[in-house]
């Protein structure tokens, strides 16, 4: 068995406490959750929330989403909301 890792990264800007959690398997592959506030929509187009305690904060949260989202060993980033996928 291999090495596996759990990650709970702070990302502010939406709210002071938002985390993403990102999974990794032992390969080095990992999925990334990045919860409430920025969904594929805000980090592919670099689009902050209306709704911001700290916009500089959110700008550097989305771009650190973006880079691990398009990263080669990220299986899948999803959001708990957002516009692109209907239910």
């Amino acid at each position: 068995m291999g090495w596996y890792g759990l990650y709970f990264i702070n990302i502010p800007g939406h709210t002071a406490g938002l985390i993403a959690t990102k999974i990794t398997n032992s390969d080095g592959k990992y999925f990334l959750y990045y919860g409430d506030g920025y969904g594929e929509k805000s980090w592919k187009d670099m689009v902050t929330s209306g709704i911001s305690m700290d916009k500089s904060a959110q700008k550097k949260s989305l771009e650190w989403i973006r880079e691990e989202s398009l990263d080669p060993n990220c299986v899948r980033s999803l959001a708990c909301h957002g516009i692109e996928k209907k239910p």
